[in-house]
């Protein structure tokens, strides 16, 4: 199952995205951190943890690469740093693309 979002898609279609099911290449802007149920107590801890990376709302981030078939870990640039995230920590960033036209 391929749950991954083209970056060209808009944003009407797709305003309310998360890390996880952007594409390679995708431009995206952070706007929230979600709560994700499989990290149960350590929540808190994980979207803490994304904050002191530097997933903030308004950051800038690009999707770099995946690992083997598409599954863990996804690589991403935020402010020139790349981090490599499980899909599960990746589907707490809720994101949206930037200049979906342009590509």
């Amino acid at each position: 199952m391929n749950t991954a979002v083209s970056p060209a898609a808009s944003l009407t279609e797709s305003s309310a995205l998360r890390l996880d099911q952007c594409a390679k290449g995708a431009e995206v802007r952070v706007v929230d951190l979600l709560a994700q149920p499989l990290f149960g107590e350590q929540d808190q801890h994980v979207s803490l943890r994304l904050k002191e990376l530097g997933f903030l709302p308004g950051a800038r981030l690009k999707v770099i690469g995946f690992g083997l078939l598409g599954r863990d870990p996804l690589a991403v640039q935020v402010n020139g740093t790349k981090f490599a995230l499980r899909r599960t920590e990746a589907a707490k960033v809720s994101v949206e693309l930037i200049n979906p036209e342009s590509r």
